[in-house]
């Protein structure tokens, strides 16, 4: 029952959102609120695709997540790896260095980055939105700690049969590893996919905008038409949800596998 009325909190502003997508204009605001879209209309939707160019907007953030996670992917299982099997000096350190930057955020080092975009030349461009997350911490404290409980003996053994180290990390590791690796990927496209902050910042033409960019032009200083706000945001959340359902498995198996041995 507790974790049933956990559940409901959590599930309450979706829901929400789309009962205002579908509600009738007159009822958006109405009080006591209305619960159901009675009768349903598409005007909200229709609406929202008018005033923006979501298919567009779609492809930038597609584009952006996707090259984001696959290099933060590859980067944590190398790095990943490297941090679990080798002894080398100084690795605590640089361990706990990675995980420190975790702990500054964005806002700390917007400033910062954007002048070293700057001088790159890569302002209101993909790589200037791409450069932050080629590589991810989290990603690397995920993988490392779940390559640290496999047994050494399997890794010596491929050694023997004349493996490389390459070769073990991708038909060895990364096979035994897939329910991490897609919760890792899944994280990171969620963070990728919402990010706001940095593309508002690095970004300036319409063309380049993501999702979360785009959404936050339906809001007007002096008037928000919660309508067409909440249908954009039903549009901006779907993939969330498919990913999500193709992924459940793995993201379960890896949590569950994290820090065992195999």
């Amino acid at each position: 029952l507790v974790i049933v009325g956990f559940g409901l909190i959590m599930v309450l502003p979706f829901y929400w959102m789309i009962v205002t997508s579908f509600q009738l204009p007159q009822n958006l605001v109405s009080f006591p609120p209305k619960w159901f879209p009675l009768p349903p209309t598409t005007m909200h939707f229709k609406d929202a695709m008018q005033q923006a160019p979501f298919g567009l907007y779609y492809r930038n953030s597609l584009a952006v997540a996707a090259v984001s996670v696959s290099f933060s992917i590859i980067f944590g299982i190398f790095a990943g790896y490297a941090f679990a099997v080798y002894k080398f000096p100084l690795k605590n350190f640089f361990f706990v260095l990675i995980l420190g930057t975790l702990m500054v955020p964005i806002q700390v080092t917007s400033v910062s980055l954007y002048i070293l975009m700057a001088k790159f030349g890569w302002i209101d461009t993909f790589l200037g939105v791409l450069a932050p997350n080629f590589a991810s911490a989290f990603g690397v404290f995920f993988i490392t700690q779940t390559v640290k409980g496999m047994p050494e003996a399997l890794i010596d053994a491929a050694r023997i049969d004349g493996a490389g180290e390459v070769r073990i990390v991708l038909t060895i590791i990364a096979p035994l590893i897939k329910g991490v690796v897609a919760t890792v990927a899944l994280i990171l496209f969620i963070d990728s996919w919402n990010d706001f902050l940095w593309p508002v910042i690095i970004i300036n033409s319409k063309e380049l905008r993501t999702i979360p960019v785009g959404v936050a032009f339906f809001k007007d200083p002096y008037h928000i038409s919660f309508g067409p706000l909440m249908a954009a945001t039903s549009i901006a959340t779907i993939p969330m949800i498919v990913i999500y359902l193709f992924v459940q498995r793995f993201i379960i198996e890896g949590i569950a596998s994290t820090g065992l041995k195999y």
